[in-house]
């Protein structure tokens, strides 16, 4: 469970159960002791709910225990994500977040006598949610009961609670008629657009469903001019604001052309990876920032790109600065990344971070983002590069000079192609073919073998990794750091 929603749940045993479900759903193995000193939790306390949660969750899951620790897995999937909204079924602060999303804010007297809670209780769990929606650069007021501070934040807060967390009895989704309603009058329209997007279905229909929503209540966007002025002039734009008359007549909401924009700014921010003439175009047309070529430029000049293709990289990297300086200049709030997401790039990426954090900062004054969101947007970033450096590294000649057992040959030759042939391309020479001729010939850039006497009988002028006679998982992870060490994020 995302850590924005567990900060919303009152009950604290449920609160430190969704903390450990989190951990151990990710890891499954763990041990009382290094689980307990990562949420601080006390170990006596910890095996109590260990004990707690198996028993509640019975069969629909294993959790089990072992000489080194405990394992962990989801045995009925459905039905353990059912027990874990049931253990959420009374939490007051989800249900009175609905009321504040539906414009229904109701007085803290009041609600307290709803939920038969004393005034002074209720107003502390209140309190205790304060410093999340800080983050997001709002605050809460008491008399009513609701959330205030720029719109455009107010609509990230919804679209982080809602879509980018996990289902709860109180998750609020668009209405089951919207997604008909916008197939059937752009029936024949859909599939071919200029920009495109990255962002799923899902995620457009939460972010037209929170607008309509909030400008049902009268509370609207506005947007910079120049930002605004660009997209009235998109094609894609216009195919969204045909809608205005369908949305008006069926759910009486009357979106003016500007939350269309805003709606449209929301999708578009989202960039591919795998269309580099969208890309191009989407910088094209939105790059409001003078400078930005010569940083993507200095960011490739490294001599370890001279094989890459710098330029689709250069586009793509171009489009994602442009889509973050744009969140940016509508609200630095846009750029925040959940909590989660944070911390696994830094564990994960470890240094790539650190050196993209680096650069960006160093760039300051072409890139302006927000002290409180650079971070997260040394996150997005890493992410996004590290993709596109999977996506499109360069293709390598690989060739395989393997001994052993004919099965154990077969196998590996296997395992290269599952590992390594979507962006290499593998070389099996037969032994009768091998001379030192044809290995000058081929152009490798790099020789595996599990062979080591093929080092000495050999010249090689190429690169080389020499693996155990039967691979390891740690033999395989040198070879891919070998032809890409950007992606590599393995100690070795």
């Amino acid at each position: 469970m995302r850590e924005l929603q567990i900060a919303f749940i009152t009950n604290a045993e449920v609160r430190r159960w969704m903390r450990i479900l989190t951990i151990i759903e990710r890891e499954h193995h763990f041990t009382i002791v290094a689980l307990s000193e990562r949420l601080m939790i006390s170990q006596r306390t910890m095996v109590k709910d260990i004990q707690a949660i198996k028993s509640y969750f019975g069969k629909t899951i294993e959790l089990l225990s072992l000489y080194n620790g405990f394992h962990f897995d989801e045995r009925d999937r459905v039905g353990y994500q059912e027990k874990k909204e049931q253990l959420l079924e009374n939490e007051v602060l989800l249900e009175i977040v609905g009321t504040i999303f539906y414009g229904e804010p109701v007085a803290l007297a009041d609600l307290a006598h709803q939920y038969n809670y004393a005034e002074s209780t209720l107003r502390r769990f209140l309190v205790k949610i304060e410093p999340i929606l800080a983050e997001y650069g709002l605050s809460l007021t008491l008399t009513p009961v609701n959330v205030v501070g720029e719109e455009i934040n107010i609509r990230k807060f919804f679209f982080d609670f809602y879509y980018s967390s996990e289902q709860t009895p109180f998750t609020i989704r668009p209405p089951e008629g919207l997604h008909p309603l916008i197939l059937n009058e752009l029936s024949g329209k859909l599939g071919s657009y200029e920009l495109g997007t990255g962002t799923t279905v899902s995620a457009f229909y939460y972010h037209l469903y929170i607008t309509m929503v909030r400008v049902k209540q009268h509370q609207f966007i506005s947007l910079p001019e120049g930002l605004k002025n660009v997209d009235y002039q998109e094609k894609d734009f216009q195919l969204l604001y045909s809608l205005q008359a369908r949305i008006h007549e069926e759910y009486e909401i009357y979106l003016p052309k500007e939350e269309f924009a805003w709606v449209h700014l929301s999708v578009i921010s989202k960039r591919t990876i795998h269309r580099v003439d969208q890309e191009r175009t989407f910088s094209q047309r939105f790059n409001q920032w003078d400078g930005l070529e010569q940083v993507v430029s200095d960011y490739l000049s490294d001599p370890f790109f001279d094989q890459w293709a710098t330029d689709t990289l250069g586009g793509f990297m171009t489009s994602f600065l442009v889509s973050r300086l744009m969140n940016e200049a509508l609200s630095p709030v846009l750029n925040k990344e959940l909590v989660e997401v944070r911390q696994m790039v830094k564990e994960t990426y470890g240094q790539i971070y650190e050196i993209n954090d680096y650069f960006l900062q160093t760039h300051a004054q072409v890139l302006p983002f927000s002290a409180a969101t650079i971070e997260d947007v040394a996150v997005s970033f890493t992410l996004y590069m590290d993709m596109l450096f999977r996506y499109y590294q360069p293709v390598k000649q690989v060739l395989f000079l393997l001994e052993g057992d004919y099965l154990v040959v077969q196998s590996i030759r296997l395992q290269a192609r599952e590992l390594l042939s979507a962006h290499n391309h593998l070389l099996f020479i037969p032994l009768q073919e091998l001379t030192q001729e044809r290995l000058n010939d081929e152009q490798i850039d790099l020789i595996v073998t599990n062979y080591r006497p093929y080092l000495l009988d050999y010249v090689l002028k190429t690169e080389y990794v020499l693996m155990n006679s039967i691979p390891t998982d740690q033999d395989w992870a040198r070879v891919k750091h070998q032809l890409n060490p950007l992606i590599d994020r393995i100690v070795l």
